[in-house]
């Protein structure tokens, strides 16, 4: 991929990740806040994290990428703090992201266990406190990014990157397996298990309650599947390429270059659409969208209805 393309590729894809993933990440959080039967659902908790996760990579990351290739705006290349700060950031965030799918699967393999205390699991203050220790945990493990990334100078152009051979060569086995081997492989036994439980039960009578529960679970399991596929596909190509040029350093194949540069832009994608992926993708989401929309149109007919009949109060007295 050419300067020239990957410029003008940059320029138009990039906004558009940003200004629908911006819409889709604020209804996620509404849809899954303000709708009890949502609501209701530890599962929902990961999504409502994983919807303030994309709101973050989106301004922090995606939105900073883009200025920096079209209008030159990158303190990464000016300010040695600014450069450590955000490769933390980014690789800490983008990490979190598969973590809490994780945890969401787990949850759902709770959720379908015939055993009580799998099921306790599978509760809103259980999520409460796996979420921040979750965090805590890739937070911390990433923190030597501070010592490994630096502001340098080469050949008068500034940048923000590891000049360390051999730091280089482990931070991108270390994202690798951290961000693109182990996620999925601990998502696909997770979901693996549930589909199993599952089958067994789908023999039992249920009564009509549970069974609207179950149906809800079962759209919450289809979206973590698809979860699941996106994130392969975006991540772990991004990773192969990344560790390949690491190891090339410093004389770089031109193809591996481009493929990273294509990477890179596809992994952003994978934070953009989730609202229209997965609620989008499934019946039961659109369905508490819908309701959802109804109820901020009624809201705002009364509230304007109102309206109107003190004006037409206010007027009639005057009179």
């Amino acid at each position: 991929m050419s300067d020239a393309v990957y410029f003008q590729f940059t320029r138009y894809s990039q906004p558009i990740l940003v200004i629908f993933g911006t819409i889709g990440a604020v209804l996620n959080q509404a849809l899954f806040y303000y709708r009890k039967p949502l609501r209701m659902s530890s599962c929902s908790l990961y999504f409502r994290m994983l919807s303030l996760n994309d709101l973050l990579v989106i301004y922090i990351t995606i939105l900073p990428l883009w200025l920096a290739s079209q209008f030159n705006i990158n303190p990464s290349t000016s300010y040695d703090w600014y450069c450590r700060l955000k490769t933390y950031l980014t690789d800490s965030l983008y990490t979190f992201s598969p973590y809490l799918v994780v945890l969401a699967c787990l949850d759902r393999l709770c959720t379908s266990s015939t055993n009580n205390r799998l099921r306790k699991i599978a509760t809103i203050r259980i999520a409460s406190y796996l979420i921040p220790c979750t965090a805590a945990f890739i937070f911390a493990a990433y923190s030597h990014i501070f010592a490994g990334y630096k502001r340098g100078v080469v050949g008068n152009i500034s940048y923000c990157a590891s000049f360390d051979a051999s730091y280089s060569k482990f931070i991108g086995l270390y994202i690798l397996f951290f961000l693109c081997i182990i996620p999925p492989i601990l998502m696909v036994i997770l979901c693996s298990i549930t589909l199993i439980l599952l089958r067994r039960q789908r023999r039992r009578i249920m009564p009509v309650n549970q069974a609207r529960l179950r149906q809800r679970d079962n759209q919450l399991l289809k979206m973590l599947f698809m979860y699941v596929t996106l994130n392969v596909i975006c991540n772990v190509p991004f990773a192969v390429t990344y560790v390949m040029l690491t190891f090339e350093q410093p004389k770089y194949v031109a193809l591996h270059v481009s493929l990273f540069r294509l990477f890179g832009l596809l992994i952003n994608v994978n934070f953009s659409t989730s609202f229209y992926v997965y609620t989008l993708g499934t019946p039961f989401y659109r369905h508490e969208l819908y309701n959802f929309i109804m109820v901020i149109k009624n809201k705002i007919q009364q509230t304007s209805g109102v309206y109107v009949q003190k004006r037409e109060t206010h007027g009639s007295v005057r009179t």
